[in-house]
């Protein structure tokens, strides 16, 4: 396995399978990344929109017995991964067909970086697209692909952390190894039931 996708979910239940549809849509072949849904004990219709896709052989299903918080949650599954590169998406956002495949073969063939961003479109949740964001001047929480074997040494994902995991993340990650490919391939989605803002200053 080469690439593990997590989707971190609380009650998204309306949006996520716009998400898991736009990963199951990739450029690059089925077989070479996994998808991981961490259900965080969501109380609305989110486990019968996620079942759904229970039955295809490259995404699985976690489900929290209680809620735990985005950096529990993360840390569940990259735990859970069995891929060489890591890379999250949250259930509200979604992206584009080349995502996984430019990310994952820049780190495949760049082995001096420890993770590759890209640039992401700021879209209505009519999917509308409002503008575009440099992810070098406004670091999105997700969208990025990690080495495993990197987030492994460096601690990753701090459990306590209900909010704000990826500050602490980035504090510990070597910027000056993350390669940014200037080419929107993210879309986040900008609406009202965001838990926090996904905008992280590092």
């Amino acid at each position: 396995m080469d690439v593990s996708v997590i989707i971190t979910n609380y009650n998204y239940g309306n949006l996520i399978r716009r998400c898991i549809r736009s990963l199951l849509n990739q450029n690059l072949p089925s077989d070479k990344y996994e998808i991981i849904i961490v259900d965080d004990a969501s109380t609305d219709n989110s486990l019968k929109s996620i079942k759904s896709f229970s039955k295809i052989s490259n995404i699985k299903i976690i489900k929290n017995k209680k809620n735990l918080g985005i950096g529990a949650c993360s840390q569940i599954g990259l735990e859970n991964s069995r891929g060489k590169f890591f890379v999250r998406v949250d259930a509200d956002d979604f992206v584009q067909p080349p995502f996984l495949y430019m990310l994952y073969n820049f780190l495949k063939f760049n082995t001096n970086y420890i993770a590759v961003s890209c640039d992401y479109f700021v879209t209505s949740n009519q999917e509308k697209i409002l503008f575009i964001k440099k992810f070098k001047n406004d670091y999105l929480a997700c969208g990025i692909m990690f080495r495993t074997s990197y987030l492994e040494i460096i601690g990753s994902y701090n459990r306590k952390k209900r909010i704000f995991e990826d500050k602490d993340l980035f504090s510990r990650v070597e910027k000056n190894k993350i390669y940014h490919l200037p080419c929107p391939l993210y879309n986040y989605v900008k609406h009202n039931n965001s838990l926090t803002t996904k905008i992280i200053s590092v």
